[in-house]
């Protein structure tokens, strides 16, 4: 190993570099409007594919190189498996007393600021539910 220079910053031989993911997806020399909540920019080339992995490397859903997440597919499938079967199987409502979701992202991290609290009322009859 050797020193090197990685976008004009020194990195020295033996250092211990971090990502942060937060500033990865926020960067505005990277994203245009990057504090714009706007999903159609992860996909592929104008197609209906998400891409999670990207040569530029401009996020890192599940690490990447040698050491990247080997269950990379099965967790995207999952999620968006579980996502699904949530929207099937339940109708969504917002609580009494309650007239708009906040949305708001926290200034830390990527959760919201406040939690999320929604109603689900089961669609489908009782012994489409595994219990």
């Amino acid at each position: 190993m050797e020193d090197t220079n990685v976008a004009g910053y020194l990195i020295p031989k033996g250092s211990h570099v971090l990502l942060s993911r937060v500033g990865l997806g926020r960067n505005p020399e990277i994203w245009h409007k990057p504090l714009e909540f706007n999903p159609e920019r992860h996909l592929d080339g104008g197609s209906s594919e998400l891409a999670l992995v990207e040569p530029d490397m401009r996020f890192i859903s599940f690490s990447a190189g040698r050491r990247g997440c080997i269950a990379q597919n099965l967790g995207t499938v999952m999620s968006v498996m579980l996502l699904a079967r949530l929207l099937q199987g339940f109708s969504w409502s917002m609580p009494r007393g309650q007239s708009a979701i906040d949305l708001v992202e926290s200034d830390k991290n990527l959760n919201l600021s406040k939690p999320l609290v929604l109603q689900a009322k089961p669609r489908l009859p009782l012994s489409m539910y595994y219990v």
